[in-house]
C-alpha cells in the first residue's frame, strides 16, 4: 500500500514539473545602439542548463516557469531575471565600462588606454552625427579640451579653423590628418557617417610618431569595417535640415541715416520721410535647405570583413545663389586568405560641386544706404552710391561654378609571423582634380561703377596629388607581467600640384553650352601655369620606430624615434630628429598602496619630446628667377623678353622644432560613475620659420626672406570630468572638458635688429607681434574719450585738423604728439578659456543630448567699421553720436572718413560667448514593432544646432578667425554662421 502511494505521489509531482515547464524566446541587443548581441551566456541559475544567442541575438529556451535566468557577455553587465511564467523576455545589456578594456588607435597602431602615456582624447563615430556639415571637424566643436575649432563661415561646404593647444608658428598652424593611414590636409571629403573614431593626438609622446608632420597637432581618422561574427547589416539614414539667419546687425535706419549725413552735408535731405526705407540684410538672408542621406552596407564572415556606403550631401546657402553638394562612394575591405596573411583597400572617392556667391555680400549689405530702394518703378536695379546694389551683383555677377574630384585611399598587405610579429606595407594615394569657371556677362547699373562692358569667362584648373608608401614592423607581446608593443617602419612621400589659370574676353556667344576658350577671345596675358601652393609641394623620407612598455600593468615607459628627410631644406638641414619618451604609472594596481574605495581608477603620465614643422614654400630657400622681365634696347626700340633674380632665398634654413612637456592625471571615482582628466602642457616652438623684410639694397626687390627668427611659447590646462548614473529608470551623463591657454612670443629676431611681425588687411597694420605679446597681437590706437571743445584741443595731442568731437588718442611715448609711434597693444585674438558641457538623459526608447560650448577673454577687431573711403552706413551705436559739448564721451561726431576710423580700442569687442551647440531629441522604435517589418534597429529623431548664442559682439558671429595668425580674429563681413533645425531618421535591416 505504501509502494502504491509513493508511486502515485511520484506521478503528481512528475505532472506538476511538465505543467510548470515553459518555452521562453526572446532578443539580448545592445542598450546603446539597439543591436542585436551574438554569442551571449544564457544560465539557469541553480541548474547546468543554457543556451546562447545567435546571430540575430535570438535564443529559445525550455524551463522553469519559476526560473532564474542569468544573461553574460564580455564587457558587458551582467544580468539575472526571474522568468514568472512569462513566455518572451527581450533584455537589453548595458557596456561594463571597468570590464571593457578601452584601445585608443595611436600612429601606427593601436594600444590599451591603460598603457598609454600620452594626451589623446577619443571620439567615437556616434557623437559625429550631430552636426549636418559637409566637414566632420565641425562635430568635434566643444568636445574636446584643448582643441579650438571655429567656424568663422556659413558659406554651403566651408570647413572650420582648426588650433590645437594654440598656435606656435607665424605660418600655417592647422594639424594634420591621417585617414585609413592616409596623411592629408583636409577631411572635408568625408562623410561623418563612415566614420567609426577620431583620435585627437596632442602632447609629444603620442605626436613624435609623426615627427615634423606633428608640430600643430594630429587627428586620425578611422572608418568603418564590418564586424565580425555579425550578420550583413543594410543601414539607410535620411535627414532634412533647415538654415535660418536669425541674427541681424543693428544698423542706422532710414531717418538715422538721414540725419547723420545732414549732420556731415546740412540741406542734403530735407523731406525724409519721402525717402525709401530699405533693410538690406533682409533681401540677402532666406531660409535654406540642407538633406543628407546615406546607404551602407556592411558584414563579415570567416575570411572577409567589408563596408560600402553612398552618401549624399546638399546645402543650399542663406545668402542667394551659393550652393555646395557632394557625391561620397566609400569602400573599405580586409581579406585573410590564410590565417596569417591579411590584405585590403580603403578607398574614398567624392564629386562636389559648389556654387560661389559674392564673398562680401555681407559686408555690403552692412554698407548699403537703407535710404535707397532696390529697383525702381520700372523694375530697373537702382544705383547704390559707394556700394553697389547687391541684387544686381546677385544677378550678374554669381555665374561662378567650382567642381572636384578628390580620391583618397589605401592598398595594404599585412602578414603575421614567429609569435607577436606583424609586417604592413602600404600604398597611400590622394588625388585631387578640381576645375573653376566664372563668367561675367555685359551689363550695367545706371550710371554708376557698377557695369562691365565686355563679357569675360575665367577658367582655373587644379591638380593636386600625394602618394605614401609605407612599410612597418609590428611586435606585440606578453611575457608572463611584461607588456610589450613595438613598431619600426620606413615611409616615403611624395607631394604634388599643378595649376592653370586663362581668361577669355568678348566671347561671341555667352550662353552655358557656347563657353570655352580659343583663340579669337583668349587673353594672352592672363595664362599663368605653376604651383598654387608651393608649400605643399615636396619629397620626404622617414625612419620611424616606438616602444611601449609596461610592467604589471602598473609601470609604462613609451620611447619615440623619428627622423625625417625634407626636400624644404638643403644640405645639413636636410634632415631633423625627433625623439620623445613617455611614463605612466597605474597607481590604482600598485599593491602597497591602499586608496580609498571610492577611488576605482588612478593613473599619472608624463611626457616630454620634440616634433618638428615645415610648412613653408618649397622654394624657400632657392634664389627665385622671375619671367616676364622685359626690357627696351635699340634704334627700332624693339622689346626683348628678359629674366632676372627676383627673389632671394635661404640655404641655412632648418626646421622649426616643437619641444613640448606634458603631465596627466586620470581618475574614476565613485564605481567609475565620476571620470577624470588632467592635463598640464607646455609647448615651446624654436626657430620659427618668419618670412621677413630684408634692405632693398640687397636687390630682393619688395620679396620677404625666411629666416629662423622666433620663440613661441603656448601653456595651459586641460580638464575633462563626466558624471554618469541612473535614477530608476532614467541614465544621464553631464559633463565638462575646458581649456586654459596663455600665448606669448619669446622673440623675434629679424633682418638689421627687427624684433616685430606686423600683420597687415589691405594698407592697414591690424596686429603686431612682439616679445612679451601673443601671436597676433592687436595694434592701434588707445581711446581715451572724445574732445568737447576748442581749450582741450589745444592742451592735448592731437592729429593735425582734429575738431571738436573727434577722438582723443592715448599719447603712449608722452612726446606731445599723436602719430604712429603711439599705437599700442590692444587686445588679443586669443581666447584664455575654452570649454564645453555636455548633458545627456534616457528613458526606455527616449533620449536627450545637449551640448553648450563658449570661450572667454578673447577680442575681436570689428574691422569693417573702421573701412571709410566713402560714405556708407553705420552702426547703431552710432546713432548716439556727439551733438556738443558734453553730449557724449564715447561716440564721435559723424564723419565719413578721417582719424576716427583709424584702427583704435574702439573698434575692439569682446569676443567672449555662450552658445547652445547642439540639442537633440530621440527615440528608439520598440523592437516588437520593427521586426515585423524586418529591421534590427530604428530610431528618428530632431535636432537643433546653433540654436542660441550670448555674445557682445555687435556682429554676425563672434567666432571669428583667420588662417593667417598674424591676422587673426578680424571681422571683414564674412558670410554668418546660421541655426539649423533638422528631422531625421537611422535604420538597420
Amino acid at each position: 500500500m505504501n509502494k502504491i502511494i509513493r508511486l502515485v505521489f511520484l506521478l503528481f509531482l512528475m505532472a506538476s514539473s511538465a505543467m510548470a515547464q515553459v518555452e521562453l524566446k526572446g532578443t539580448v541587443t545592445d542598450a546603446a545602439n539597439q543591436e542585436p548581441i551574438p554569442g551571449v551566456s544564457i544560465q539557469v541559475i541553480g541548474t547546468d542548463r543554457g543556451t546562447i544567442t545567435d546571430i540575430d541575438g535570438n535564443y529559445k529556451l525550455n524551463l522553469d516557469e519559476n526560473a532564474t535566468l542569468r544573461f553574460s557577455f564580455i564587457g558587458y553587465k551582467t544580468q539575472e531575471v526571474s522568468v514568472n511564467g512569462r513566455s518572451t523576455i527581450n533584455i537589453e545589456l548595458k557596456e561594463d565600462i571597468e570590464a571593457l578594456e578601452e584601445v585608443v588607435v595611436v600612429g601606427y597602431g593601436a594600444i590599451k588606454k591603460s598603457d598609454l602615456t600620452g594626451s589623446v582624447t577619443s571620439i567615437k563615430g556616434e557623437e559625429l552625427k550631430t552636426v549636418p556639415t559637409a566637414n566632420p571637424v565641425d562635430a568635434l566643436q566643444g568636445k574636446v579640451s584643448g582643441v579650438q575649432i571655429t567656424n568663422s563661415s556659413g558659406a554651403p561646404g566651408s570647413s572650420p579653423i582648426v588650433r590645437i593647444r594654440g598656435v606656435g608658428t607665424s605660418g600655417n598652424p592647422s594639424p594634420i590628418y591621417v585617414v585609413d593611414g592616409v596623411i592629408t590636409n583636409d577631411i572635408s571629403f568625408l562623410n561623418s557617417t563612415d566614420i567609426e573614431s577620431i583620435e585627437v593626438l596632442k602632447d609629444a609622446s603620442a605626436l613624435a610618431i609623426y615627427g615634423n608632420r606633428g608640430a600643430n597637432g594630429v587627428i586620425i581618422v578611422s572608418t568603418k569595417l564590418g564586424e565580425e561574427g555579425k550578420k550583413p547589416t543594410l543601414s539607410v539614414s535620411s535627414e532634412f535640415s533647415i538654415q535660418i539667419q536669425q541674427n541681424r546687425i543693428d544698423l542706422l535706419n532710414r531717418d538715422q541715416f538721414a540725419e547723420v549725413v545732414n549732420v556731415i552735408n546740412p540741406g542734403t535731405y530735407n523731406n525724409v520721410g519721402a525717402l525709401p526705407e530699405t533693410n538690406w540684410q533682409e533681401l540677402i538672408f532666406e531660409p535654406a535647405p540642407i538633406q543628407n542621406h546615406q546607404l551602407s552596407l556592411s558584414g563579415a564572415s570567416e575570411k572577409n570583413q567589408y563596408y560600402f556606403s553612398l552618401g549624399y550631401f546638399d546645402q543650399k546657402g542663406t545668402i542667394p545663389e551659393s550652393q555646395f553638394q557632394r557625391l561620397n562612394l566609400k569602400f573599405n575591405e580586409r581579406y585573410r586568405p590564410k590565417s596569417f596573411l591579411s590584405i585590403g583597400a580603403n578607398l574614398n572617392f567624392s564629386l562636389s560641386n559648389r556654387d560661389n556667391t559674392i564673398g562680401n555680400a555681407p559686408f555690403n549689405a552692412y554698407r548699403a544706404w537703407p535710404i535707397i530702394s532696390p529697383k525702381d518703378e520700372n523694375g530697373n536695379f537702382n544705383v547704390v552710391p559707394n556700394v553697389g546694389n547687391i541684387l544686381a551683383d546677385f544677378k550678374y555677377n554669381t555665374d561662378n561654378k567650382t567642381r572636384g574630384i578628390t580620391t583618397v585611399g589605401q592598398l595594404f598587405g599585412e602578414a603575421t609571423f614567429w609569435d607577436g610579429f606583424t609586417f604592413k606595407t602600404s600604398l597611400g594615394i590622394e588625388l585631387l582634380l578640381e576645375e573653376n569657371e566664372s563668367f561675367t556677362p555685359v551689363y550695367s547699373v545706371g550710371d554708376s561703377p557698377q557695369q562691365n562692358e565686355v563679357n569675360s569667362f575665367s577658367k582655373n584648373l587644379f591638380r593636386r596629388s600625394s602618394i605614401i608608401w609605407e612599410n612597418t614592423l609590428n611586435y606585440d607581446k606578453t611575457i608572463e607581467q611584461h607588456q610589450i608593443n613595438a613598431v619600426v617602419g620606413y615611409t616615403v612621400q611624395s607631394v604634388t600640384n599643378e595649376n592653370l589659370n586663362l581668361i577669355g574676353r568678348d566671347l561671341f556667344r555667352d550662353g552655358n553650352d557656347f563657353r570655352y576658350l580659343n583663340p579669337n577671345n583668349l587673353d594672352p596675358n592672363s595664362i599663368q601655369n605653376g604651383i598654387r601652393d608651393v608649400g605643399d609641394f615636396y619629397n620626404q623620407i622617414s625612419y620611424l620606430g616606438r616602444l611601449n612598455y609596461s610592467f604589471d600593468n602598473r609601470y609604462i615607459a613609451t620611447l619615440t624615434f623619428r627622423r625625417d628627410g625634407s626636400s624644404k631644406f638643403l644640405g645639413d638641414n636636410k634632415f631633423g630628429n625627433f625623439p620623445a619618451v613617455g611614463l605612466g604609472y597605474n597607481v590604482i594596481n600598485e599593491e602597497f598602496i591602499n586608496l580609498p574605495e571610492q577611488i576605482t581608477n588612478l593613473k599619472i603620465r608624463g611626457s616630454w619630446g620634440r616634433v618638428g614643422n615645415d610648412k613653408i614654400s618649397y622654394l624657400s630657400a632657392y634664389n627665385v628667377i622671375g619671367n616676364d622681365l622685359n626690357a627696351v634696347f635699340g634704334e627700332e626700340e624693339q622689346i626683348y623678353f628678359g629674366q632676372s633674380d627676383s627673389g632671394f632665398g635661404n640655404p641655412d634654413l632648418k626646421w622649426e622644432i616643437v619641444e613640448q612637456f606634458d603631465i596627466g592625471l586620470e581618475i574614476d571615482l565613485f564605481e567609475a560613475r565620476l571620470l577624470g582628466e588632467f592635463d598640464y602642457y607646455q609647448r615651446t616652438t624654436e626657430g620659427i620659420l618668419i618670412d621677413l623684410p630684408v634692405p632693398s639694397y640687397l636687390g630682393n626687390g619688395n620679396s620677404n626672406v625666411f629666416f629662423n627668427a622666433g620663440e613661441v611659447r603656448n601653456s595651459g590646462l586641460e580638464f575633462n570630468v563626466q558624471w554618469q548614473d541612473d535614477v530608476g529608470e532614467v541614465e544621464y551623463t553631464i559633463g565638462i572638458n575646458g581649456a586654459t591657454l596663455n600665448n606669448e612670443m619669446l622673440f623675434v629676431s629679424g633682418v638689421e635688429g627687427s624684433d616685430q611681425l606686423f600683420g597687415r588687411i589691405n594698407n592697414d597694420v591690424v596686429s603686431r607681434t612682439e616679445a612679451g605679446l601673443p601671436i597676433g597681437a592687436f595694434y592701434g590706437y588707445q581711446v581715451e574719450g572724445v574732445f568737447q571743445n576748442e581749450d582741450q584741443i589745444a592742451n592735448t595731442p592731437s592729429f593735425t585738423g582734429t575738431n571738436p568731437g573727434d577722438l582723443i588718442f592715448a599719447d603712449i611715448n608722452d612726446d606731445g604728439v599723436i602719430n604712429g609711434d603711439d599705437r599700442t597693444f590692444i587686445g588679443s585674438p586669443i581666447p584664455d578659456l575654452t570649454y564645453g558641457i555636455s548633458l545627456g538623459a534616457s528613458y526606455r526608447n527616449f533620449s536627450l543630448d545637449v551640448l553648450f560650448q563658449g570661450q572667454e577673454g578673447n577680442e575681436i577687431l570689428n574691422y569693417k567699421e573702421t573701412v571709410r573711403p566713402a560714405l556708407y552706413n553705420y552702426e547703431a551705436r552710432y546713432y548716439d553720436y556727439w551733438r556738443g559739448e558734453g553730449t557724449s564721451n564715447t561716440e564721435p561726431r559723424p564723419t565719413e572718413g578721417g582719424n576716427n576710423y583709424r584702427i583704435s580700442s574702439r573698434y575692439i569687442q569682446d569676443g567672449s560667448f555662450f552658445r547652445l551647440r547642439t540639442v537633440t531629441l530621440s527615440y528608439n522604435l520598440s523592437q516588437d514593432f520593427i521586426k515585423n517589418i524586418g529591421m534590427t534597429s530604428a530610431r528618428v529623431f530632431l535636432r537643433g544646432n546653433n540654436v542660441f548664442t550670448l555674445s557682445d559682439f555687435t556682429g554676425y558671429n563672434p567666432e571669428v578667425a583667420n588662417g593667417n595668425p598674424l591676422i587673426n580674429g578680424i571681422d571683414t563681413g564674412t558670410y554668418p554662421v546660421a541655426s539649423i533645425y533638422t528631422a531625421g531618421i537611422n535604420l538597420n535591416f
